[in-house]
């Protein structure tokens, strides 16, 4: 039965349904058949001139019979590139894989520190995408890191903007930004960032053991 949906991403006709799905098959036999599941199709009517309209195909375990069931998991399935994301600040760029803990409450502990660190480090590309031109307010990343930026590759002609603090963490970590290399990854972004907050701490420490002196 259609659904009339009016939401902002463009997607305004869906259409749900309720299938069953035979279990699948193991070594030892096929497994038990699973639960009912909501089938919905999402279709996208008013795409961009010569781009695809996108056309999803959900399943979930959620009721889907009203408009508002039906707009809650669309939007939830559009919250995955978000956890995506995450999920690749938090491996390529924190290299959680890379950790040598064997124990498990200490690779706990160590995904509980480093998912601060991705979560910061996406709220910050997610800014970047979607204020570029928004001037970047110095206590956002403090001064310190602003004028290690400024001496190290120079002062963006329009100022530090979110977009320009971005691109040069990226270049700090050994990202060219030609042309034709689109946007930095999360391993250039992470060097970047490390060296940045290493550069800093010791630029902090430098101007307090000069105030001790002086």
């Amino acid at each position: 039965m259609p659904i009339i949906i009016n939401v902002y991403w463009a997607f305004k006709r869906d259409r749900s349904a309720t299938a069953c799905f035979s279990g699948p098959w193991r070594p030892g036999g096929r497994q038990e058949d699973l639960a009912e599941l909501q089938v919905l199709e999402v279709k996208e009517l008013e795409a961009p001139a010569g781009v695809e309209p996108l056309r999803w195909i959900l399943l979930t375990s959620l009721a889907c019979s009203s408009l508002t069931q039906a707009r809650r998991i669309v939007g939830r399935y559009t919250a995955r590139w978000h956890i995506e994301e995450y999920h690749k600040a938090l491996k390529s760029g924190a290299g959680i894989e890379d950790s040598q803990l064997k124990q498990a409450y200490r690779l706990e502990s160590l995904i509980a520190v480093l998912s601060l660190v991705a979560i910061r480090l996406l709220n910050t590309k997610l800014l970047a995408a979607a204020c570029p031109d928004q001037a970047l307010p110095p206590e956002q990343v403090g001064v310190e890191a602003l004028q290690i930026l400024a001496n190290r590759l120079g002062t963006p002609k329009a100022g530090w903007t979110q977009s320009a603090f971005w691109l040069a963490v990226a270049r700090l970590g050994g990202f060219i930004g030609r042309k034709g290399d689109g946007s930095p990854g999360w391993q250039n972004i992470w060097r970047g960032w490390q060296r940045l907050i290493w550069m800093t701490e010791g630029l902090v420490n430098f101007n307090h053991l000069q105030n001790r002196c002086g």
